[in-house]
């Protein structure tokens, strides 16, 4: 059994390292990376925005409704670049993960126009309660 990526995948993958490579901070590769508290704190304020213009929040939602409309095959490649980098994902976990694929699959239209770009653009946070 092959169990190598097909070529379209491997040109997706080329694809994403280019953009982390160019969207992230110098020397974020470099074994001995570290940022200062003032440089965190500005990098967890831009990346989300860098996230969302590079497309890349909630990227396997439909083209419809702001994503990419990614294949699965493109979402894993997408999710093992991320994490080789060591790159954040996400803007909002409970938003990109709970909320949203919740309102694609069973909100109203007028739900999801509301609601799914304000996900994608960080302008609404969600949380979940425990009792």
């Amino acid at each position: 059994m092959d169990l190598s990526y097909p070529p379209e995948a491997e040109t997706f993958r080329t694809e994403i390292r280019g953009w982390l490579e160019d969207n992230l901070p110098d020397g974020w590769f470099d074994e001995d990376f570290e940022m200062t508290a003032e440089e965190k704190k500005a990098f967890n304020e831009e990346w989300p925005k860098k996230l969302y213009g590079g497309g890349w929040i909630c990227a396997s939602w439909p083209k419809e409704y702001g994503g990419k409309g990614l294949t699965t095959m493109q979402n894993v490649v997408l999710a093992e670049e991320f994490a080789r980098a060591k790159a954040p994902m996400r803007a909002d976990f409970f938003g990109d993960t709970l909320v949203g694929p919740t309102i694609l699959q069973h909100g109203t239209e007028e739900q999801k126009k509301f609601f799914l770009p304000k996900i994608m653009k960080g302008e609404m946070a969600w949380c979940q309660g425990f009792s």
